[in-house]
């Protein structure tokens, strides 16, 4: 319950913004307050801001009540600088808008925008932007611009710092500046003229100091984020490009960055990557100084333990397991604008090296998918080796820089430190082409004894970093809590009191992220530290680093798959302790709809997961251990599966009547009426909504021929018919037939089809001995009309035709079985001539594309039929089989822009999957169908 200063705060706040992005119940602080650190609070109010407005809103209120403010973009961050015990005002969602710049060369972003999302607006330009860091398709602008990140190619010269050119400012008071815009200048100069006076006061004393001056270039000249940026107090004069300087890296303690503009660097077209093995760190370390004078766009150092940690991750190079135990390995990228450029740059790196010892031959690819692989290898370390760690530990990530010269002493001395504190699982891995190293170990931090070896280890790394080698103690990854301790150490006295007075200019009530960067309690790394206990085999690798939260559906809805585990695992302590039984209640209290039911259990979060962990498969394994008497239901709908069709078929015929007779506004009304009544229970009507399937014609084929393909319509489809809203009114296994038999081919029909389902309705409500039982006979009728695999098989679902890959048995290596896309790329074209037609279309890669890995099939196919081919980036409609009926508010939030990027002159969509085609249809105002329809539209046979 809210309280004092924070009750007073809310009720100003729902007078102006939506409470519905007001949160303060227990499962929301606790899901929302969670980053990719190793450190929890838990806010007391979670805001999700809408805009700059909002925002000042929120300040100017938590200021005249002393209430600290935390800003959070995606929380990837790993130093604690994300999380709060305050507010927490969160600019994700509503944080999306861009504009592309001068042809390409800068771009205009706001905090909520991914930047592999930039990267792919920049795409046609040729362009990216600067910082390249490996959470790039997790983390967003805000996160990036206010870390300074970097990454693995951009260095120091194209890191965030070097590449900001203008943005958009609230400060602590709720003040705005537009530092890009002369009148907002001048404005912002007679508001707040005591803020530009200290700040140039402070800078021409920086610049004065000749020493100081030195020692801050000096440190800049490697990658250096250890407190604020004070290169920028003798980098520049103008105040207001000091400004913009100073807040790069100042991680929300200096104020909101509400939008940004950077200026972009070249994407260059051609890139190979080699993966070159070194018999030890050392010798490893002796290449990068060579490498330096190489074209090379990156050097990625990996050691030993960091290649064990993913040998054994699909497509990973078989030698990886045979390496010797001290092998050390380089990732060096080459990039170029032309394929001859590639070549010669590719010969240079090879004649540096060749006389180098090393474990293996050096061999560069240009394959995109082998390249991909190996920065995937590289991407992926970080959650990879905490997914190998012993349960209830936890994972940390230490990022410190050193000149490139000291390199290979530095990682000795590093390995020599890990032995004494017994971090015998140590990995060390980095960006070796600038002497970033990363090191990640494990921590178990039950007891106080290990608490104190932790803090005597950070004690020695500190004093290695700083003393010996003069180096950087956060090269890359934020200052935040975890460091705070040792900005002083690190910098001196009087930089550090100059970073003090940098603080109380922009926050002198000291309410902006208050204990990050700068925190004068010296044991503040040791506290607040995140628990990470076992819950369940599928969840415990996760180090809730927040990679999987894009991918997700339900992110910006209820929770994220992030949300979701971090709240289990609360859940299971607090069971498990038995401590705060109040707690949890209100966990439980909320758990069920927005952990269980608003989850799509879709899987695309494995597939941005560095360990594959499947979320979706989790809460379908709590669905199945919670099967009460519903079981019975199920049973009797698998046993009478030609009933249930039928009477559902029925069902939609009677729905379609009364759309006819009472039109669809008033239709609408009605079912809206009726859902609200029945608190949910009465699915929601839409205009799209399909009336029901007729029955299938005749199962014999009309046409007979050499070429046979067996084919089999999905329970879904032949249930459901077209809607009225579709422009073509014959359904799928009318259509499908008719282009079969268009390519030549004889149709057969599986044995006993109406009592056929490949079980995907089961598994997905956590029935899975109902699904494997009618995924067994699926199976088996399929082997009996293919002949034992002898002719193709077709099912007119991608959804379906997954649970049939994962449902397999002994028959499925026999068995040849496509979704429509595959079939006609793979087999039907060739018999068919096709007409692209002029009018641009739409197409939408639904999940189970995405998780077989041939979501660029339909793309290609329609690319093939269509001049114009439009494919919107939204991962999953949100349908996820009912969910659009049950739960409406998921597939609009999984959808919500979708109208926007198709634009006006799109009037036909297609994918492959009936139920998320009538959510597509809805939100995108126009009619989705099959691809199969546009297929036979342009073709005609041979």
């Amino acid at each position: 319950m809210l309280s004092g200063n924070y009750k007073i705060l809310h009720n100003k706040l729902v007078s102006t913004i939506d409470k519905d992005r007001i949160f303060h119940d227990s499962l929301s602080l606790l899901a929302y307050g969670t980053d990719a650190s190793f450190y929890r609070l838990i806010p007391k109010i979670v805001i999700k801001a809408k805009d700059e407005q909002e925002v000042v809103f929120i300040l100017k209120h938590s200021s005249a009540l002393g209430l600290a403010v935390t800003f959070r973009a995606a929380g990837t961050s790993l130093s604690g600088q994300a999380v709060t015990d305050s507010v927490l005002v969160v600019a994700g969602q509503h944080w999306k808008e861009y504009e592309i710049l001068d042809n390409g060369n800068a771009i205009r972003l706001q905090p909520g925008v991914l930047g592999s999302r930039a990267n792919i607006l920049l795409e046609p330009y040729n362009k990216k932007i600067g910082p390249d860091p490996a959470s790039i398709n997790a983390a967003m602008i805000g996160g990036i611009a206010a870390n300074n990140a970097s990454g693995m190619c951009c260095g120091t010269a194209q890191n965030t710092y070097k590449t900001v050119k203008s943005m958009r400012l609230v400060f602590a008071d709720g003040a705005i500046l537009d530092t890009a815009n002369a009148e907002s200048r001048t404005h912002f100069q007679k508001l707040q003229p005591d803020l530009i006076k200290k700040i140039q006061d402070l800078a021409e004393r920086a610049k004065a100091d000749t020493i100081l001056a030195e020692r801050i270039s000096g440190k800049y000249k490697m990658k250096n984020t250890t407190g604020y940026s004070l290169n920028a107090l003798i980098d520049y004069i103008d105040p207001f490009e000091i400004i913009e300087h100073l807040m790069i890296g100042s991680e929300g303690t200096l104020g909101f960055i509400s939008e940004i503009s950077l200026q972009t660097v070249e994407n260059h077209k051609y890139k190979a990557a080699s993966l070159m093995i070194f018999q030890n760190v050392e010798s490893a370390c002796r290449v990068v100084s060579l490498l330096k004078r190489a074209p090379v766009a990156a050097v990625e150092l990996i050691d030993r333990s960091g290649l064990r940690s993913v040998e054994n991750d699909k497509g990973v190079p078989s030698y990886l397991k045979d390496l010797d135990p001290e092998a050390c390995a380089l990732l060096v990228d080459t990039r170029a604008s032309s394929s001859e450029d590639l070549q010669l740059q590719i010969q240079a790196v090879l004649n540096i090296v060749k006389e180098q010892s090393m474990e293996l031959p050096a061999l560069f690819t240009d394959d995109p998918a082998e390249y991909a692989l190996l920065w995937k290898i590289r991407k992926g370390l970080f959650p990879s080796v905490g997914a190998m760690r012993q349960k209830g530990t936890t994972v940390i990530i230490e990022d410190v820089a050193f000149k490139t010269e000291q390199l290979a002493e530095a990682t000795l001395e590093l390995q020599k430190l890990f032995a004494k504190w017994r971090y015998t699982e140590a990995v060390i891995f980095g960006h070796a082409l600038e002497g970033n190293l990363h090191f990640v170990f494990t921590q178990n931090f039950d007891s106080q004894n290990e608490i104190d070896r932790y803090a005597n280890f950070m004690d020695d790394v500190a004093d290695l970093v700083v003393k010996k080698f003069d180096g950087s103690l956060k090269a890359e990854h934020g200052t935040g809590r975890n460091m705070a301790p040792y900005v002083e150490m690190e910098w001196g006295k009087e930089a550090y009191g100059l970073m003090k007075e940098i603080k109380a200019i922009f926050d002198p009530k000291n309410l902006l992220n208050p204990g990050v960067i700068l925190n004068d309690d010296p044991q503040i790394h040791l506290k607040n530290l995140k628990p990470i206990p076992s819950c369940n085999p599928i969840i415990d690798p996760c180090i809730e680093c927040g990679f999987c939260e894009p991918n997700c559906v339900s992110a910006d809805y209820t929770l994220s798959p992030r949300h979701r585990i971090t709240v289990n695992r609360e859940i299971s302590r607090l069971v498990a302790s038995g401590q705060n039984p109040a707690e949890l209640q209100l966990l439980l209290d909320n758990f069920q709809y927005k952990a269980d039911d608003t989850c799509a259990t879709d899987g695309l979060c494995a597939l941005s997961c560095p360990v594959h962990i499947d979320t979706g498969a989790f809460v379908k394994e709590l669905r199945n251990q919670r099967i009460g008497k519903e079981f019975r239901i199920a049973s009797w709908i698998s046993l009478h599966l030609s009933f249930t069709t039928f009477l559902l078929r029925k069902i939609l015929l009677v729905v379609r009547f009364f759309q006819l007779l009472l039109g669809n506004k008033l239709m609408s009304g009605i079912s809206s009426f009726l859902r609200f009544i029945s608190q949910g229970r009465i699915p929601q009507w839409n205009r799209f909504m399909p009336g029901g399937a007729k029955r299938l014609k005749s199962l014999e084929s009309q046409v007979a021929s050499q070429r046979k393909v067996v084919y089999y319509p999905s329970c879904i489809n032949r249930t459901m018919g077209v809607s009225s809203e579709d422009y073509s009114q014959e359904q799928l296994s009318d259509k499908i037939v008719q282009l079969l038999h268009k390519g030549g081919f004889e149709v057969i029909y599986p044995e006993h089809l109406q009592t056929l389902c490949c079980g995907m309705p089961f598994s997905s409500k956590g029935y899975f001995d109902i699904a494997k039982q009618k995924g067994n006979l699926l199976e088996l009728a399929l082997a009996k009309a293919s002949e034992n695999g002898k002719w193709p098989i077709v099912c007119d679902m991608s959804p379906c035709l997954y649970t049939m890959h994962e449902n397999a048995g002994k028959l499925k290596s026999s068995l040849k079985i496509y979704e429509p896309v595959e079939f006609i790329n793979d087999i039907l074209l060739s018999f068919l001539k096709i007409t692209p037609t002029s009018e641009p279309v739409a197409v939408f890669e639904v999940c189970s594309m995405k998780k077989m890995g041939i979501e660029n099939k339909l793309t290609e196919l329609a690319q093939k039929c269509a001049e114009k081919v439009i494919v919107p980036q939204t991962n999953c409609c949100g349908f996820s089989g009912d969910k659009g009926f049950e739960i409406p508010e998921l597939n609009a939030s999984g959808l919500l822009g979708l109208s926007q990027q198709l634009g006006p002159d799109v009037k036909r969509g297609y994918s492959n999957s009936r139920t998320c085609e009538i959510g597509l249809s809805l939100h995108s105002g126009i009619s989705y169908q099959s691809i199969v329809y546009l297929v036979d539209q342009v073709s005609e046979a041979i």
